[in-house]
Protein backbone atom coordinates (compact mmCIF):
# COMPACT_ATOMS: atom_id res chain seq x y z
CA UNK A 1 0.00 0.00 0.00
CA UNK A 2 1.12 3.54 -0.62
CA UNK A 3 1.54 6.32 1.95
CA UNK A 4 -1.18 8.31 0.18
CA UNK A 5 -4.77 7.19 0.60
CA UNK A 6 -6.18 5.29 -2.40
CA UNK A 7 -9.92 4.66 -2.46
CA UNK A 8 -12.15 2.95 -4.97
CA UNK A 9 -15.69 4.29 -5.20
CA UNK A 10 -18.06 1.76 -6.77
CA UNK A 11 -21.22 3.13 -8.32
CA UNK A 12 -23.94 1.94 -10.65
CA UNK A 13 -23.61 3.13 -14.25
CA UNK A 14 -26.17 5.65 -15.44
CA UNK A 15 -27.31 6.66 -11.95
CA UNK A 16 -27.12 10.11 -10.42
CA UNK A 17 -23.67 10.50 -8.81
CA UNK A 18 -23.50 10.09 -5.07
CA UNK A 19 -23.26 13.32 -3.02
CA UNK A 20 -20.32 11.68 -1.26
CA UNK A 21 -18.31 11.52 -4.49
CA UNK A 22 -17.55 15.25 -4.95
CA UNK A 23 -15.76 15.89 -1.62
CA UNK A 24 -13.72 12.73 -2.03
CA UNK A 25 -12.75 13.80 -5.54
CA UNK A 26 -11.73 17.28 -4.32
CA UNK A 27 -9.24 15.90 -1.80
CA UNK A 28 -5.67 15.08 -2.75
CA UNK A 29 -6.07 11.36 -2.58
CA UNK A 30 -6.28 8.76 -5.28
CA UNK A 31 -9.95 8.24 -5.95
CA UNK A 32 -10.79 5.58 -8.49
CA UNK A 33 -14.41 5.44 -9.64
CA UNK A 34 -15.59 2.21 -11.20
CA UNK A 35 -18.90 0.58 -11.93
CA UNK A 36 -18.34 -2.49 -14.09
CA UNK A 37 -17.25 -5.71 -12.40
CA UNK A 38 -14.70 -6.39 -15.14
CA UNK A 39 -13.10 -2.95 -14.62
CA UNK A 40 -13.03 -3.43 -10.86
CA UNK A 41 -11.32 -6.83 -11.23
CA UNK A 42 -8.77 -5.45 -13.68
CA UNK A 43 -7.96 -2.45 -11.52
CA UNK A 44 -7.60 -4.44 -8.30
CA UNK A 45 -5.33 -6.94 -10.03
CA UNK A 46 -3.00 -4.10 -11.09
CA UNK A 47 -2.89 -1.94 -7.99
CA UNK A 48 -3.97 -2.14 -4.37
CA UNK A 49 -6.54 0.19 -2.84
CA UNK A 50 -6.90 1.03 0.85
CA UNK A 51 -10.68 0.72 0.89
CA UNK A 52 -13.70 0.26 -1.35
CA UNK A 53 -16.55 2.72 -0.85
CA UNK A 54 -20.21 2.12 -1.69
CA UNK A 55 -23.15 4.50 -1.39
CA UNK A 56 -26.07 2.73 0.27
CA UNK A 57 -28.34 4.06 -2.48
CA UNK A 58 -26.25 2.10 -4.98
CA UNK A 59 -26.02 -1.04 -2.90
CA UNK A 60 -27.22 -4.23 -4.51
CA UNK A 61 -27.39 -7.63 -2.87
CA UNK A 62 -24.54 -9.24 -4.75
CA UNK A 63 -22.17 -6.24 -4.92
CA UNK A 64 -20.48 -6.66 -1.54
CA UNK A 65 -20.17 -10.43 -2.00
CA UNK A 66 -18.53 -9.94 -5.39
CA UNK A 67 -16.18 -7.23 -4.08
CA UNK A 68 -15.09 -9.43 -1.17
CA UNK A 69 -14.46 -12.30 -3.57
CA UNK A 70 -12.29 -10.05 -5.77
CA UNK A 71 -10.47 -8.28 -2.90
CA UNK A 72 -10.98 -10.27 0.31
CA UNK A 73 -8.55 -8.21 2.43
CA UNK A 74 -9.71 -4.77 1.29
CA UNK A 75 -12.23 -3.17 3.65
CA UNK A 76 -15.60 -2.21 2.19
CA UNK A 77 -17.11 0.95 3.69
CA UNK A 78 -20.79 1.71 3.21
CA UNK A 79 -21.75 5.40 3.01
CA UNK A 80 -25.22 6.11 4.38
CA UNK A 81 -27.22 9.32 4.65
CA UNK A 82 -28.31 10.35 8.13
CA UNK A 83 -31.91 10.35 6.92
CA UNK A 84 -31.71 6.67 5.98
CA UNK A 85 -33.02 4.22 8.49
CA UNK A 86 -30.24 2.49 10.35
CA UNK A 87 -30.08 -1.15 9.49
CA UNK A 88 -27.85 -4.05 10.31
CA UNK A 89 -24.49 -3.77 8.63
CA UNK A 90 -24.53 -6.02 5.56
CA UNK A 91 -22.21 -9.06 5.63
CA UNK A 92 -18.79 -8.22 4.23
CA UNK A 93 -19.01 -4.52 5.07
CA UNK A 94 -16.23 -3.44 7.44
CA UNK A 95 -17.77 -0.12 8.48
CA UNK A 96 -20.76 2.14 7.91
CA UNK A 97 -20.16 5.88 7.67
CA UNK A 98 -23.30 7.93 8.24
CA UNK A 99 -23.30 11.59 7.13
CA UNK A 100 -25.66 14.31 5.99
CA UNK A 101 -25.02 15.15 2.30
CA UNK A 102 -26.18 18.72 3.00
CA UNK A 103 -23.49 19.29 5.65
CA UNK A 104 -20.50 20.52 3.65
CA UNK A 105 -18.15 20.54 6.65
CA UNK A 106 -18.83 16.89 7.40
CA UNK A 107 -18.53 15.89 3.73
CA UNK A 108 -15.22 17.76 3.41
CA UNK A 109 -13.94 15.94 6.50
CA UNK A 110 -14.64 12.49 5.04
CA UNK A 111 -11.25 12.15 3.25
CA UNK A 112 -9.41 13.08 6.46
CA UNK A 113 -11.53 10.64 8.45
CA UNK A 114 -10.88 7.81 6.00
CA UNK A 115 -7.16 8.63 6.03
CA UNK A 116 -7.15 8.51 9.81
CA UNK A 117 -8.96 5.18 10.18
CA UNK A 118 -6.94 3.61 7.36
CA UNK A 119 -3.59 4.95 8.62
CA UNK A 120 -2.81 7.07 5.54
CA UNK A 121 -2.24 10.74 4.88
CA UNK A 122 -4.54 13.08 3.04
CA UNK A 123 -3.63 16.50 1.69
CA UNK A 124 -6.83 18.51 1.97
CA UNK A 125 -7.08 21.16 -0.76
CA UNK A 126 -9.60 23.37 1.01
CA UNK A 127 -7.19 24.53 3.71
CA UNK A 128 -3.89 23.25 2.27
CA UNK A 129 -2.90 21.27 5.34
CA UNK A 130 -1.27 17.91 5.47
CA UNK A 131 -2.86 15.42 7.80
CA UNK A 132 -0.09 12.91 8.54
CA UNK A 133 -0.71 9.27 9.19
CA UNK A 134 -0.72 8.16 12.82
Amino acid sequence: MTAILTLMFVRNPGEVPSPFLAPLGAAALRLLVEHRTEDIKALLSREPVDAILLDQDHLQDSVVTELKRIAPRTPVILLRRRSQRAAIKPPGVAAVCCADPEDEKVLNALPVFFGFILGKQVLHFRNHTLVPSA
